[in-house]
């Protein structure tokens, strides 16, 4: 039976004499909530004072309030961060050498992890909310750190990094009778390491642990700030999250310059060098150090109550009404399956939470193409250094992503904007950045000059076809199997040493400085260096970034408004339900699959491909046309469908606040005629605010200013006209003078 008080706000009684508390009522539909039965005075002050079971000492208590769990739970999520999105991206090709992965196969254990947080999140996020909802999240983290620390402790598992196992020197591809040998080594190791599902069961661990903090850690937060301050509260969550891969990475550049075996072996035995193909860094170290700190970070959520004192808030925005509750105890297995079946239907036919959620979609599957393949493209369009594009990377998406989400939440905190103006401006964000694309578009860079591949051989005759082999490097019996690219002083870079016909190398230590008696070069030296030759194109680089730079700072700004209406257009009982769906959405339909689709997409602009033995490997060359194409313009696409979902909406949160304004306004319908379209459409009323004007009858006579029909009356008599029917004018206030 519900209760009088539907909305949960206050305490009630049914007919049958069951008692119903106003914010601890269980539901028979399966929503959160603290049993109503009446407590007495001491534990009622137990469930909002922090501390351990009956632990509960005064020192601690003044961090039982919503700054102090928002500063527990952005370190958390900096901690993930770092670990995850950071660390764990930055160690993998280090764990494909260790582990003997394809790139395929590191492509599936990165997205474990997504899946198994898609598998479990409507679970975890429908019982959470019935639940202590901190200590969830501190159990959250320390799952995180334990998968961590497997992920690390299979080092010692692993036999000693072996880097000479082949018998292959890398340290020469130069022109030499009988070099090109592209046959299969039959005493190399293949096939996956037997360790692999070690790693495997680690990502499922961490996928495990991940799951409540962007769910029931955020819907916590926002259960106990004002709604006029928690943009400001989430956005500082946000900036540790999106501040943590930088720092992951910056650990990882640092932990695999150091040799993996360096507590087993003697590392000055260690003959190569970190620029050496076969180097392997400790990237479990990383792994570890993260691990600890995430297991630490566990700890302070448990001494959190199951709830907060909540502050006073007249709030009013587009928050439908709760569910009707009814307290039956505990809840039976079929209760908590037809009430979990009951909250997915409210949600699903909520246009705002679907508009909303698949904009973002549309948008994140943008930006995880984008931190995936990013570096890859400016490496390869702008003929730049793997090091220098991530360094552009870097510098580029992570600061203006941070500043933008902090700045998206200032400003909605600042304005107290609500749900009409924070998808306003999210809407203008998005149609400026739609705009900028076509900024992206206009970088663009012609194929390199590689001999062989894009254009023939000077000694050779065009109508001959491309080809790597030529007369000057005939003798030279080349192998295409490695690709190894040179510059040479003709500004061509060639595809190896050998192919451009080098029979001499120079050293510094152990390295290959500078290949001499080039005979494919044609200068005067004879000689080349190193690496593909950079371009003219290449400065064009910067002015990419620095695009990129301000449509990452717009992108980011408007999701935090764009979240706050998700959050708001939803019941304060369906909220941890809605996130975890939302969390869901964008891993079941962005995170994991946008990696895929961008990569087959990047795959088809491929025009020179690694063979081994047969087995097609990874892409060493691009083609810059098809590859922007297919690049941005999948970009492109996917950013104006969010602009549709948007678009819905948008209209949709229009549609219930006039249909609120005019239950306001009274039951008469013609009343609720006059009055529900009183707010300007947008742009207008974008940064609208309250106005009221104050008239004296001495500036503007005994007649009341405000439609021809008003003229024969005074401002008394219009006031009291609108006042005794309930009703505010709607032009202005009118004041007579004192």
């Amino acid at each position: 039976m519900p209760t009088r008080q539907e909305n949960g706000t206050a305490g009630g009684e049914t007919p049958n004499g069951v008692k119903v508390g106003g914010s601890g009522a269980n539901f028979v539909n399966g929503y959160h909530g603290e049993k109503s039965a009446e407590k007495p005075a001491d534990d009622a002050e137990t469930t909002v004072s922090c501390g351990l079971g009956s632990w509960r000492p005064n020192c601690i208590q003044k961090c039982a309030n919503a700054k102090m769990f928002c500063f527990v739970l952005a370190w958390f999520m900096f901690f993930e961060g770092l670990m995850y999105s950071g660390f764990f991206k930055g160690a993998i090709t280090s764990l494909e050498k260790q582990f003997r992965m394809t790139s395929s196969v590191s492509g599936t254990l990165a997205t474990v992890a997504e899946i198994t947080t898609v598998v479990v999140v409507t679970f975890v996020t429908y019982i959470g909310g019935k639940s202590h909802r901190p200590i969830i999240v501190g159990a959250g983290s320390i799952l995180l750190g334990l998968g961590s620390i497997l992920m690390g402790v299979t080092h010692w598992w692993v036999e000693i990094y072996d880097y000479g196992g082949a018998g292959q020197n890398l340290t020469t591809n130069q022109c030499t009778a009988g070099n090109g040998s592209d046959s299969c080594d039959q005493g190399a190791s293949t096939g996956l390491h037997p360790l692999f599902p070690v790693l495997v069961v680690a990502q499922i661990i961490i996928g495990l642990g991940n799951t409540p903090m962007m769910t029931l850690g955020i819907a916590y937060l926002d259960d106990h700030v004002k709604k006029a301050d928690s943009s400001l509260y989430l956005a500082s969550c946000w900036l540790m999250l999106v501040l943590a891969p930088a720092v992951g990475f910056l650990l990882s550049a640092i932990t695999l310059t150091w040799w993996v075996d360096l507590d087993r072996v003697d590392v000055s035995t260690v003959a190569i060098s970190p620029l050496d193909p076969r180097w392997l860094g400790a990237w479990w170290l990383g792994f570890l150090f993260s691990g600890g700190l995430l297991v630490m970070m566990g700890v302070p959520f448990f001494c959190f109550p199951r709830a907060l004192k909540k502050p006073d808030d007249d709030w009013e925005d587009i928050v439908p009404d709760s569910p009707k509750m009814v307290d039956t105890g505990k809840e039976g297995p079929k209760d908590v399956v037809v009430g979990m079946f009951r909250a997915l239907k409210r949600i699903l036919t909520n246009t705002i939470y679907m508009g909303i959620t698949f904009m973002q979609v549309s948008a994140l599957s943008v930006t995880y193409a984008f931190g995936v393949f990013m570096p890859k493209f400016l490496e390869s369009h702008f003929q730049l250094a793997a090091s220098d594009a991530n360094s552009l990377i870097g510098l580029a998406t992570i600061p203006g992503a941070a500043v933008g989400l902090f700045f998206g939440g200032f400003i909605t905190k600042k304005f107290k904007w609500k749900s009409i103006r924070c998808i306003n401006f999210c809407a203008l964000t998005n149609v400026v950045v739609v705009i900028m694309y076509g900024g992206l578009w206009a970088f663009t860079c012609d194929n390199p000059f590689i001999p062989g591949l894009t254009l023939p051989y000077r000694s050779e005759n065009a109508t001959n076809g491309i080809n790597l082999q030529a007369q000057c490097n005939t003798a030279c019996s080349c192998s295409a199997e490695r690709f190894d690219p040179v510059c040479g002083t003709d500004w061509m870079t060639y595809y190896s040493p050998c192919h451009a016909g080098c029979a001499g190398t120079t050293y510094t230590g152990p390295l290959a400085t500078n290949y001499t008696d080039c005979s494919c070069v044609v200068a005067p030296t004879f000689s080349a260096t190193p690496g593909k030759c950079f371009t003219a194109c290449s400065a064009k680089a910067q002015g990419f970034v620095a695009l990129m730079f301000f449509m990452a700072f717009l992108a980011a700004a408007g999701q935090a408004p764009a979240f706050m209406v998700l959050l708001r257009s939803v019941s304060e009982a369906d909220k941890s339900f809605a996130l975890g769906l939302n969390y869901m959405a964008q891993r079941l339909f962005a995170s994991i699959p946008s990696p895929i689709y961008f990569g087959a997409a990047i795959d088809g602009a491929c025009l020179l491909w690694q063979t081994t033995c047969g087995q097609r490997g990874n892409c060493w060359l691009y083609d810059n046309t098809r590859f922007r194409q297919s690049y941005l313009g999948l970009a492109t696409a996917l950013q104006l469908l969010s602009i549709v979902f948007l678009v819905v909406a948008w209209l949709a949160v229009y549609r219930r606040k006039r249909n609120q304004d005019a239950k306001e306004d009274g039951e008469n319908g013609e009343e609720s005629r006059q009055t529900k379209d009183r707010r300007p459409m947008w742009p207008l009323s974008l940064f609208q605010r309250p106005i009221t004007r104050r008239y004296s009858e001495e500036r503007i006579g005994p007649f009341a200013l405000y439609d021809p029909r008003s003229l024969t009356y005074s401002t008394e008599t219009i006031n009291e006209g609108y006042t005794s029917n309930a009703m505010v004018n709607p032009a202005f206030v009118i004041e007579s003078a004192t």
